[in-house]
């Protein structure tokens, strides 16, 4: 939630850095300011304080809440409608629709209706796209609403839980396509959607979950799907806040710490595993003393908000904070040379993660000591020196900011691109291959 800001700021690469980005614009919407934003799949809408809803992106789809015969795309906010009085609390999206919540508990929903995605079980099989702002029908007041990649749910007051559109993995909770309840005797207060897996959070903290499974983003282990909403365990601690990405999905506890599981691709779990199929613990956070307070999943990324906790304020490592904008990566070490030596093709080039590896390392073997000193001890100084081997004298390493060209070299221990490859990765990505992998590599802590 943005709660001071009187312009947007928006950009189009890695983690918002200046690197291949495709357009850095500043949009000013003064006098009005900034309240909420949400990104779909290729859209944006933005709330202001003075409750205007603006959007900007796709309009194939009717998502911008415009009619796409008159506007297939605006690369500038458009104003989409005004709430005036009607205090705006909650915004979503979906990859192809959007929904506003007002403080009444009314729910204005538009945008593509395909999958029966929008919940309005008046509208004709036929009917598409809705590119006006219609009201959801349920009959209790909204307290909750997320939109997934082709489905939505909504929370009434008295804890009830609503869900529609695609009902393929189950991830609706009931077999029905159309706007229903599912049916549980928990007291639901919120609810997230991913591509096709939802999580809710009932009024005791508990975490409760239904949809695809596959790369164990509903944290069950040994559990392909599951069509019902199933309890998942995950700490003592009551969980406050529930995130889904399209395929990973995080859970912060009242106390700040960060627990994340599913697919784990390009290093957006902040741990170094492709896949977790249950809740882990992130141990960055933790180990720097720092309370998670927001986060927020992306398709192949993860966004965290964090503070350092109020008794250690006057702590060295604050200052260390406040000093850098970057921090070195949590860990670099040889299970993900392996693995990422597994899917590149032979080399060109070289691309290292970041020049403070040896910290990195450090960090690792402070972080684990609770779980198995021992053990884990004696397979760092094997990671440690089996990193060390992979890098040749004379070989610079560069931050993701160093402009500098990399040194070609051969050499089948090294992590690198593949220059042919790379051509059929750009037609898929706007990012080169390199920085993508660079990405895995590379976690802010």
């Amino acid at each position: 939630m943005f709660t001071s800001l009187i312009a947007l700021k928006v950009w189009s690469g890695p983690f918002g850095r200046k690197i291949n980005v495709i357009e850095n614009i500043f949009i000013g919407l003064k006098p009005d300011k900034v309240k909420h934003i949400v990104c779909g799949r290729s859209h944006t809408i933005v709330s202001t304080e003075n409750n205007i809803v603006y959007g900007f992106g796709d309009n194939s789809d009717g998502q911008l809440g415009l009619s796409a015969s008159e506007v297939t795309y605006s690369d500038v906010p458009i104003e989409v409608t005004r709430f005036n009085d009607k205090n705006i609390i909650q915004l979503s999206a979906g990859s192809y629709h959007t929904a506003v919540l007002i403080e009444n508990g009314d729910v204005y929903i538009w945008g593509s209706n395909r999958d029966r995605q929008l919940g309005l079980n008046s509208l004709d099989a036929d009917s598409v796209n809705v590119s006006v702002p219609t009201i959801v029908p349920i009959t209790l007041p909204v307290v909750y609403v997320s939109c997934g990649h082709i489905h939505t749910a909504f929370v009434t007051k008295n804890g009830d839980l609503y869900t529609c559109g695609d009902r393929e993995y189950g991830k609706l909770g009931h077999g029905l396509w159309s706007l229903s309840r599912v049916d549980t005797t928990e007291k639901i207060v919120k609810v997230a959607c991913g591509a096709n897996h939802t999580i809710a959070l009932n009024d005791a903290g508990k975490v409760f979950v239904c949809g695809n499974n596959d790369c164990g983003q509903i944290g069950l282990r040994s559990v392909t799907s599951q069509g019902h909403l199933y309890p998942c365990p995950i700490t003592n601690e009551p969980i406050v806040q529930i995130v889904c990405g399209q395929s990973h999905s995080a859970f912060i506890t009242a106390s700040g710490k960060l627990f994340m599981c599913g697919d784990g691709k390009y290093g957006k779990l902040c741990i170094d595993d492709n896949q977790i199929t249950t809740p882990t613990l992130v141990l960055a956070f933790v180990d720097k003393s720092l309370k998670v307070q927001m986060v927020s999943c992306g398709g192949n990324h993860t966004l965290i908000h964090a503070e350092p906790f109020e008794n250690d304020l006057s702590n060295n490592s604050l200052q260390q904070i406040k000093s850098s904008d970057t921090l070195p990566p949590l860990k670099v070490v040889k299970k993900i040379i392996e693995e990422r030596k597994e899917n590149i093709e032979p080399f060109t080039s070289i691309t290292l993660a970041n020049d403070n590896d040896s910290e990195a390392l450090n960090v690792v073997k402070e972080s684990v000591k609770e779980i198995n000193t021992n053990m884990i001890d004696q397979q760092i100084k094997v990671d440690k020196k089996s990193f060390n081997d992979i890098i040749p004298t004379g070989i610079k390493t560069t931050n993701i900011d160093d402009k500098s060209t990399e040194k070609e070299v051969k050499n089948t221990n090294m992590l690198v691109t593949n220059e042919k490859n790379e051509k059929k990765i750009v037609n898929k990505s706007k990012y080169p291959r390199n920085e993508r992998v660079r990405s895995r590599l590379c976690i802010v802590i």
